[in-house]
This record gives C-alpha cells, structure tokens and sequence, in this order.
C-alpha cells in the first residue's frame, strides 16, 4: 500500500483537528508544546502527516531538530511520537514507517528518533518490530518511560475501590480535614504552582521536571487542550497541586508539589484521588501517573504504587541514521548525553 508524506503543509487548526483523533495523543504533541520546546532548546520544528493510498491520515508528528554545530549533524526527535493510534486502531504498517523515515533521513536529517506513546504490550511491541523492519533501531542507551496507569473508565466508585486499604484510609483522614479543593486552569493557579512547586524541589533536594515548559505553554494551549490544575488550600492558603493533561484516551499526570502544610493535612491523597475522578469524568479510559523511580524515589513510587494501577512501560525510542558512520557517533553521543542525565 502506497503512503504519502506531508511534510510542513498543516497549519494549528488542522492539527489539532487531526490529533483529536488519535488515542496516543498527548500534551508533548500539542502545538504550543512544541514551539515553547523549540525556543527554550534553540530547535526548529517541521510537521509531518502521513496518508494511506486513499488519502486518509494514518500518522502525525511534530519533530524538534537540533543542530550539532561542532559535528554538523542534524538531529531530528519526536517526542511521545508518532501519533499511531487512529480511529482504525494502531498503524502497524512497515510501508508507512518507512516513507516516514525517508521523508525525513537524508535531506532533512541525519538522525530521525521516535518515541512513540505506545506500552510495552503485545500490541506495542508489535509496534516495536514493525518499527525495527522499516529501518528504525531500538537505542540500548535511552531510559525508557516507566509509569503506573490506573483504569478510570467504569465508575468513580470503582476508582476507589482499586485504591489500597491504607491508601483510602489516609483519603478518609483527608477528606474529614478542614482543606478545601479548587479546579483551574488561568493565571492564578500557574502562579500557586510556581511557587509551590520551587518549595517542593528545595524540600526534596532534586531538580524536577522543566517547570517553564508548561507555564510558558499554558497560556497558549486551545481551550480543550489546557492544562488542569487542583489546588488544596488548607487554612485559607494554597497548600498542595495537581497538574494534568486531558488528551486522547489517557489522563497523564505531569506535576505535583506540596508546601509543610499540605503534607501534614495529608491533603496529596485527596488532591491525587480527585486527580483520577477528573480523567473519568473527562471520559478518559486511563490515569498515567507519571515517571516512576523505585531507587532515585522511592517515596514517591511507593506512593503511587498504592492507587491501584498496573506498572507498565513504554517501548522506548528508535533510531534511523543517514549511514553507518552517523550512526556510530550518534550512538556515543547518546551514551555519553545519558550517563550526564543520569
């Protein structure tokens, strides 16, 4: 089956109307994202619709390219992408894959990435041989995503019940306290989330997630794509924040900070809970609770391993190179780039 390319010809309206189709949709493929992304890390971005033989859209992705001056390599990467997972269900089309990557490869980079939204399943890691067929490799050096996922799709009573007997038992605690719950998305809320996420980091003595990033991109996401925010207030100030992303079939969770004051009210079980109820109330058919650690953050995993949901991960990432040579520099520049990370 023949597939076309299209490569920069969408502008943001018919993005979003195009991802709203896909089930792998994420905030780290919205518009804004992207651009916020781009200008913070000095890149520029191009925009790719794949088409099946009878025109329909079968794949998008937005890839942020990074120039390596000293080496001249271009380095294209699509973060939680490929959008594969249409309304037909999943592309596991070598075909597609391939043009992809020889729309791209070559003429527009030397070094194409993938790090599609998609579990570590059968159905993912049938994904990840498609993949490896049309010439994408599996990196052995890039950290895979590792998360838990909790099932939000029958009821907010079976939310609850999945949760762990300590887990509701610290939820009643926190729902007799005397905090009060707010759900937001303006100005206001980015700026109780800035502050307390900065306490949060200075308490826990690590550095956290990219704060601006989304601050910068809030403002600019459309309506349906903003973020959702949930502030405790405990004594009359903010104490705790939630912060999740609403798109395609999942909720993911990306930030969460509380001052002295929200610990000790134990308002985090309150706030996460509430975070769940949400995604089934926004139709979601998942909660991803976001990155989990067991030895850098052990707290933090055992915390969430108490809401009831599955560990599962994500497929990782895939490379396509111009040759053999941009290959094995690519390589020692990825395993030299994560061990700095890690």
């Amino acid at each position: 089956m023949p597939y076309t390319v299209d490569i920069d010809q969408v502008n943001r309206s018919e993005w979003e109307q195009h991802a709203a189709h896909f089930a792998d949709y994420s905030i780290y493929q919205t518009w804004p994202y992207q651009e916020v992304r781009a200008e913070i890390d000095g890149q520029h971005i191009s925009r790719a619709v794949v088409r099946n033989e009878n025109n329909h859209i079968v794949a998008i992705c937005q890839v942020r390219v990074q120039t390596v001056k000293l080496l001249g390599l271009r380095i294209g990467y699509v973060q939680w992408g490929p959008l594969v997972r249409g309304e037909n269900g999943v592309l596991n089309s070598t075909e597609a894959f391939r043009a992809l990557r020889d729309a791209y490869v070559g003429d527009r980079v030397d070094v194409l990435r993938l790090v599609p939204n998609v579990r570590d399943d059968a159905m993912g890691r049938d994904l990840a041989q498609v993949l490896t067929t049309a010439g994408f490799r599996p990196s052995a050096s890039y950290g895979r995503y590792r998360t838990f996922v909790v099932k939000v799709d029958d009821s907010e009573e079976g939310i609850r019940k999945r949760l762990r007997k300590s887990f509701r038992r610290d939820l009643k605690k926190a729902e007799k306290a005397e905090i009060q719950m707010q759900h937001g998305q303006g100005q206001e809320f980015c700026a109780i989330l800035e502050k307390l996420y900065a306490d949060s980091l200075q308490r826990k003595g690590f550095k956290g997630l990219e704060l601006q990033q989304f601050l910068k991109a809030q403002p600019i996401l459309s309506q349906n794509e903003k973020l959702n925010m949930i502030v405790i207030y405990h004594a009359g100030e903010a104490a705790s924040i939630h912060v999740t992303s609403h798109l395609g079939d999942t909720a993911v969770v990306l930030l969460a900070a509380s001052n002295e004051a929200g610990l000790s009210c134990g308002s985090s079980y309150l706030m996460w809970y509430e975070a769940a109820v949400t995604a089934f109330r926004q139709g979601k058919k998942w909660c991803d609770l976001g990155g989990i650690d067991p030895e850098k953050n052990p707290n933090v995993f055992q915390f969430k391993s108490r809401m009831g949901g599955e560990e599962v991960y994500h497929i990782g990432a895939f490379d396509a190179c111009r040759c053999a040579w941009v290959r094995t520099i690519w390589r020692l520049m990825d395993r030299a780039h994560n061990s700095l990370k890690r």
